[in-house]
């Protein structure tokens, strides 16, 4: 029988991209290596595909199902601890921006858009992973990039941009420094926090740099007085840790236009912070 383990990072990567949650995406994973083990494997011609499909179809399942229950204020991907991608597709949907996108798709538009755009996967294979003709999931494909389209454009990703944003943002923050975060962020910057809930966070996207701004002088002077901002990876790129009592206490990541600063995505919800180490 294959080994299961050699196929598990290819299946972690798409489960991560269709849930956006680290523990969601292992749960998939694992429910996908319960089936395997329930198979005969002498009726599987193309073990990846197989495994490809059901992990697909089980993350399917769960998206659904989270998109029923209730959440508090806005929701954000939880951050991964992943490394940038060679592949320009694959390290772009690691982004957080990107994957909060997604969550404007269907989820048969996101599996079909994932599998085909950042996997590569046939169509024809889409089609059977999704139960559909395969017009039908070109429709689906096609359906995706018209969504994503105008959103996309609005952010790129400048490695020595974000480098030089990222410093300069997280030392504004650590100094309180209205004047120089204003000058960071473009006029209709948007400010993304998500508590879930659980701890202090905005319930509404704050949209204008002088809000964003205003908004983080605001938490500053409700910071515990150790808390440290520090630079660090994650989904591929630079973020900002927030840290006090030997505990993350948020973790910001940024969106550029290559030279301001177009969103700003505070993860403060707990759950989302237990994983997440200084690198």
């Amino acid at each position: 029988m294959t080994d299961f383990d050699c196929y598990r990072p290819r299946l972690r990567a798409i489960a991560y991209r269709m849930l956006g949650s680290v523990a969601d995406a292992e749960d998939a994973v694992q429910e996908t290596a319960l089936r395997w083990h329930r198979t005969d494997p002498s009726g599987i011609v193309n073990p990846e595909a197989w495994l490809v499909r059901a992990c697909t179809r089980v993350s399917i399942d769960l998206l659904r199902r989270r998109r029923r229950e209730a959440y508090v204020g806005p929701w954000l991907p939880e951050p991964a601890e992943e490394p940038a991608a060679e592949a320009p597709a694959l390290a772009e949907s690691l982004r957080l921006a990107f994957l909060l996108m997604l969550e404007r798709l269907t989820p048969n538009e996101r599996a079909a858009f994932l599998l085909r755009e950042v996997f590569d996967t046939p169509y024809d294979e889409v089609a059977q992973t999704l139960g559909v003709s395969e017009q039908a999931c070109r429709q689906y494909v096609s359906r995706a990039r018209r969504h994503l389209a105008d959103e996309r454009a609005r952010f790129t990703v400048a490695p020595r941009a974000e480098f030089d944003l990222m410093t300069r943002f997280g030392a504004a923050l650590a100094a309180g420094d209205y004047n120089a975060m204003t000058t960071l962020l473009a006029a209709d910057a948007r400010m993304v926090s998500d508590g879930g809930g659980k701890v202090t966070a905005a319930l509404n996207v704050v949209t204008g740099a002088d809000k964003v701004a205003r908004f983080f002088i605001g938490i500053a002077g409700k910071a515990p007085p150790d808390l440290k901002w520090t630079p660090t990876t994650l989904n591929g790129g630079l973020a900002i840790a927030g840290e006090a009592g030997g505990r993350i206490h948020g973790v910001l990541s940024l969106a550029t236009d290559g030279e301001l600063i177009t969103s700003i995505f505070v993860q403060r919800n707990p759950d989302k912070l237990a994983h997440v180490t200084l690198n």
